[in-house]
This record gives structure tokens, sequence and C-alpha cells, in this order.
């Protein structure tokens, strides 16, 4: 069985982005899950949606201004008790209309840093 955690973020930009994490565990054995999100210097955060909290696990997220201008990285880590799940981030990048500019899937296990960059061409 697997959950899924999936954060919406839109920026002062009109871009959004959909970040996920599919995790191969039950809903209860994840701890926590976070997000880390570079984008370009002149962009900021209008909000973060967050998706319905599991009751034990705790979702973060961080945002950085450092990326080049039209970049996005983001960074997932996924813990859970089992210690050895695996995981799957995806991040999609959608314009101020709603169209998908890019999306990219990073596969890995629980603990490691999973990158995953998109832009605008």
């Amino acid at each position: 069985m697997r959950c899924r955690s999936d954060p919406v973020v839109l920026l002062s930009n009109g871009m959004t982005l959909d970040l996920s994490a599919d995790i191969s565990v039950l809903p209860w054995q994840v701890e926590h899950v976070d997000y880390i999100l570079h984008v370009p210097q002149d962009v900021s955060l209008v909000a973060s949606i967050a998706t319905p909290s599991w009751p034990t696990a705790v979702e973060t997220f961080t945002l950085y201004n450092d990326a080049p201008s039209g970049e996005y990285h983001t960074e997932t880590i996924v813990y859970t008790s089992q210690g050895n799940a695996a995981a799957t981030a995806r991040t999609i990048l959608l314009s101020i209309v709603g169209i998908q500019l890019d999306s990219v899937s990073v596969s890995g296990m629980e603990g490691e840093i999973l990158h995953a960059y998109v832009h605008v061409s």
C-alpha cells in the first residue's frame, strides 16, 4: 500500500508548483516529509496549501530565493517508522492559467534527498 503527501505552492509570479511524495508504507507509518523549494530571487511565496495531515506525520515546507531565473528546484525528504521505505517525489510546474510547463519524478529511499529540477522554457 502507498500513501501520498501533496502540497501546492502558489508563487508571486503566478506560477504554481504541485509537489508530491508517494511513499511505500501505510499512512500511519509516515513520520514526516520535508519539502525544500528553491525559487528565483525575485519570486516570493503567496501561499502553501498542505494536504490533510496524517495523524502521525508532520509536513514541513521551506522556501529559499536562490535559484536562477526561470528555474525551480525541490528537495523532498521522507521519514517513516519502517526505516527503509521507497519514495517517489514529483514536482509539476504550472503557469498562471494552469498549463503544465514542466514536470519531473525522482525515486529513492527514505532519508535520501530527492532532487527535482523544473524550469520555464
